[in-house]
């Protein structure tokens, strides 16, 4: 009874919002407000209204259940596959560009609540999905939250293409190295013994060294160490600031997110 009176849309922007959850999500909101909360950006709550919630808070626990439910899954499909592997392909998987896509292949824009102006690109979009899978994890829990994900996930992606992303790394950072000039070299050794026997990678450019890896296999090594390599050189770049409708910036560990990463190429 509770649920109904929750789930009854009082007026247009309501009934639209329902509406787009069935036809999306697949889902019937239990609790409306708090899907209407994760789609309201904090440019769209007024100073006559300071009490509206806007997403924040339900951007960061949908930001822990994302995380979760790639990782589960990458789990699941790579059984394979060593820690650093899974790791690169969740960061690839939840980065604030693939999100973005995700968030505009489903038409999340058509029930946001913002003032950013829709041409402006910004991380508006992906903020918001991830503020819906917050609320869906409180309305729905865990294990409903988890099958509209990854149905979005294997609809809107090919998990094969971007797997391919990550195959050959040392190439491309060789290619790399070519066309600047620099020298780039791959260094491997023996750890371990018996079961626990492994490879250990190290990639240096022009001498100075860039990414460490390691694998089972020394192949496996070099392309952990070439991924690493990559990682580290995208990350000397200053962090760009999300003030997008904010005063100020919206936090430095926001802006140093560990999912920024632009593509597979160094700067």
């Amino acid at each position: 009874m509770i649920a109904r009176l929750f789930s009854r849309a009082r007026n247009p922007e309501e009934r639209r919002v329902r509406a787009w959850c069935r036809q999306t999500l697949g889902i019937t909101p239990g609790d409306l407000p708090l899907y209407r909360q994760a789609l309201r950006h904090v440019s769209a709550v007024s100073d006559e209204r300071p009490d509206l919630p806007d997403n924040e808070r339900l951007e960061f626990l949908g930001d822990a259940v994302l995380d979760a439910i790639i990782g589960d899954l990458l789990f699941t499909t790579y059984p394979g596959q060593g820690e650093g592997y899974l790791t690169r392909m969740r960061s690839k998987l939840v980065s604030r560009a693939q999100l973005n896509a995700l968030a505009k292949r489903i038409g999340i824009e058509r029930v946001i609540e913002t003032t950013v102006a829709r041409a402006h690109e910004s991380s508006v979009p992906g903020n918001a999905l991830e503020a819906l899978i917050g609320a869906l994890f409180l309305d729905k829990g865990f294990e409903r939250t988890r099958k509209v994900v990854v149905g979005l996930i294997k609809q809107h992606f090919d998990l094969k293409e971007i797997e391919k992303e990550d195959r050959d790394g040392k190439s491309r950072l060789l290619e790399w190295g070519q066309k600047r000039r620099k020298k780039v070299e791959f260094v491997v050794r023996e750890g371990g013994g018996g079961r626990g026997r492994h490879y250990v990678a190290e990639v240096s450019i022009n001498g100075e060294v860039k990414g460490t890896g390691k694998g089972s296999s020394k192949k496996t090594a070099e392309q952990d160490a070439a991924q690493n390599a990559f990682r580290s050189m995208r990350s000397r770049k200053p962090p760009a600031s999300r003030g997008e409708g904010r005063q100020g910036q919206e936090g430095a560990a926001r802006a140093q997110d560990r999912r920024e990463p632009r593509g597979n190429r160094p700067d």
